[in-house]
């Protein structure tokens, strides 16, 4: 199972990071795919990936200073996330929103975990 972990940036606490690798522990995938970010769920994301071996696909932007590479880099997460976590900000805006977007239009709700 490929499970894709994004995540608000602001969602950077200890807490935060217990709640994906517990999330982590109980699904048991075999790859996790991230967005690269050095703070939040995708630095968590690479962290534990290594921590329990587990291999990891990062989507980068292709080009950092148009926000369209952006919206593309979170179509890829869902694209290829067979199940994703998302660790959402109270706002609940941003590229976190967008890639849940892509992920219900391409898998359906059901394997969507909000934390």
């Amino acid at each position: 199972m490929r499970l894709g972990i994004v995540g608000s940036r602001k969602r950077n606490s200890l807490s935060d990071r217990a709640l994906i690798e517990e999330k982590i522990l109980e699904l048991k995938p075999s790859m996790i795919i991230s967005g690269g970010c050095w703070r939040g769920a995708d630095r968590f994301a690479e962290e534990l990936a290594r921590k329990h071996g587990i291999a990891i696909t990062i989507f980068h932007p292709k080009d950092r200073s148009k926000p369209k590479s952006y919206h593309e880099r979170n179509y890829e997460i869902a694209l290829h996330s067979s199940v994703l976590i998302a660790l959402v900000s109270e706002e609940r805006v941003g590229g976190t929103e967008s890639t849940i977007s892509y992920f219900k239009a391409m898998v359906g709700g059901e394997k969507l975990f909000i934390l």
